[in-house]
């Protein structure tokens, strides 16, 4: 299993209703995506100084599942909402262990 996980800063123009509207987007896209296992999407609790505002955690079959996710055109449209506001993006791919 393949687990992607990214963290956000944004622009004080993104207001807190825009980013609640673009989570909830996020948390759609397990139902349009199909490669897409299971999507984790939060606000940062703590704001501390090295806190980034937002984070996801994705998880996929396979290096080929987070490709098709990278170019689904859903992810497309979240994409189109936060890149105008996005200050900062760091993500990580890795490997989890077979669970079973």
């Amino acid at each position: 299993m393949i687990r992607h996980v990214a963290v956000f800063r944004f622009a004080p123009s993104f207001t807190g209703a825009q980013r609640e509207e673009w989570m909830a987007m996020l948390r759609a896209l397990p139902g349009r995506i199909p490669e897409l296992r299971s999507m984790t999407v939060g606000a940062d609790l703590v704001g501390g100084p090295s806190s980034h505002e937002l984070a996801i955690v994705a998880d996929f079959d396979d290096l080929e599942g987070l490709d098709a996710y990278t170019r689904h055109p859903a992810h497309a449209e979240v994409l189109k909402i936060s890149a105008p506001v996005k200050v900062s993006l760091a993500t990580v791919d890795f490997e989890m262990p077979d669970p079973s």
